[in-house]
């Protein structure tokens, strides 16, 4: 499964949008990261929106029924009256969320044998009293709705296969850590995206479940650490703990080639790893028989994926998750020019905040691959005048029209504030 587009209407801060994505399949000839997608815009313009709707749209047969989730601050809020008289409302009481889906054979029978089948995924957050609530649109074929609800209802869970990381993740205590135990509060499907919604969701650590998996499917086992190592930086490397041999210990790591348990690592690695380790957790208990992790395919939509990461790191992260998992489509948030500058026009998405209008997402055609983190923030993903501290910016305008003005001395602190940055 990937997603073509989705179109949100009066969710959050988002008053009408639509948004298409790349996907393995249908993106552009000649795209070098072909499943790759950034979302951009200031803090407030919709960014982390846009990934919850696309969960609520694509997983509302098994969310509307409960599987742990609640809708609240979903429905958009507007203000009317005067700027005196203003009071908060929320018209029409009603969001509306359309997602175009390709799905394939490993999402059941409804994706054929192998070629993809588009999908419209559709649902509604209503206003009811002092609540919301999330309704799913089934399509109007009776059957294909049966099926939806069933192959979503049922524990296949490498149907549909959609996983998301909020801003706020974390990973849970391994003493805390029971993967079991998460599904008696929350349905599967919800549990990959509950961190989304859940400013408290912690992600499943590596220690809770590779052992004892590595230990029924070896395979699998040394699939995780040779996608793991795919993933970090060379001079990280995970390793199961006895070694070479898989066994029921947890796994360790090796910064420059020193022996680490994982709770030694950095904040910065424990972060990025925390999250890795969850996806492939999910990958694991939702991968078809027969079929390696890596040719897995689904969504993976990550909020601020530059939390916690050392700027080279950030320059390669995404060509390395792209390649390293080909086959699944990523949708992220960020704020770094360092990762964008790592991407080509198709892979940006700029949302706008737009006033009285809400938020407006578009594409731009400037090129910044390759290009220096200043020139990037400097362009239009970003928009900055400029990359000074605003006072040393505005002293350096007042003497740049003075010197225009003829004042030879303002021209003098104009060059010696440029070279120095001193005021």
């Amino acid at each position: 499964m990937h997603i073509q587009s989705v179109r949100i209407r009066n969710f959050r801060s988002i008053q009408d949008i639509s948004v298409s994505l790349l996907g393995p399949g249908n993106a552009p000839e000649g795209a070098s990261l072909a499943n790759v997608n950034v979302l951009l815009g200031v803090n407030g313009a919709g960014k982390s929106s846009v990934l919850r709707a696309i969960a609520l749209s694509v997983l509302a047969p098994v969310l509307e029924r409960g599987a742990g989730f609640f809708a609240d601050g979903l429905v958009r809020t507007v203000r009317a009256g005067t700027d005196a008289t203003a009071v908060a409302c929320r018209a029409p009481l009603v969001a509306t969320l359309d997602a175009a889906v390709c799905i394939d054979a490993q999402d059941g029978a409804l994706g054929g044998d192998s070629a993809s089948v588009a999908l419209t995924m559709q649902a509604k957050v209503e206003q009811v009293g002092d609540s919301e609530v999330l309704q799913w649109i089934p399509p109007d074929d009776p059957q294909l709705a049966r099926e939806i609800r069933d192959i979503q209802d049922t524990r296949q869970t490498s149907a549909f296969f959609l996983v998301g990381y909020g801003a706020t993740r974390r990973v849970e205590h391994d003493h805390d850590a029971d993967p079991a135990q998460r599904f008696k509060t929350r349905a599967p499907r919800y549990e990959r995206v509950a961190g989304l919604f859940e400013d408290h969701h912690s992600m499943v650590p590596l220690s809770a479940w590779w052992p004892a998996y590595a230990m029924q499917n070896p395979g699998r086992g040394k699939q995780v650490i040779n996608l793991m190592n795919r993933l970090l930086p060379e001079s990280c490397r995970m390793h199961a703990a006895g070694g070479s041999r898989v066994d029921a210990e947890a796994p360790g790591f090796s910064m420059h080639g020193v022996h680490v348990p994982f709770r030694a690592l950095s904040d910065g690695y424990r972060a990025y790893i925390g999250w890795i380790g969850d996806m492939l957790y999910h990958l694991c208990m939702g991968a078809p028989s027969g079929r390696k992790l890596v040719d897995n395919r689904g969504v993976v939509m990550i909020d601020e994926i530059d939390l916690h990461l050392h700027p080279d790191w950030q320059r390669s992260l995404l060509p390395t998750l792209s390649h390293a998992l080909p086959n699944i489509q990523f949708i992220v948030t960020t704020h770094s020019p360092l990762v964008v500058g790592s991407l080509q026009p198709q892979n940006l998405l700029v949302l706008d905040e737009g006033g009285d209008d809400g938020a407006q997402c578009r594409r731009l055609p400037e090129q910044v691959h390759g290009r220096s983190a200043e020139q990037v923030l400097l362009s239009p993903y970003f928009g900055l005048a400029s990359t000074r501290a605003p006072g040393v910016a505005d002293r350096l305008e007042q003497l740049r029209r003075a010197s225009e003005a003829g004042d030879l001395r303002a021209a003098a602190d104009y060059l010696h504030l440029l070279s120095s940055g001193a005021l």
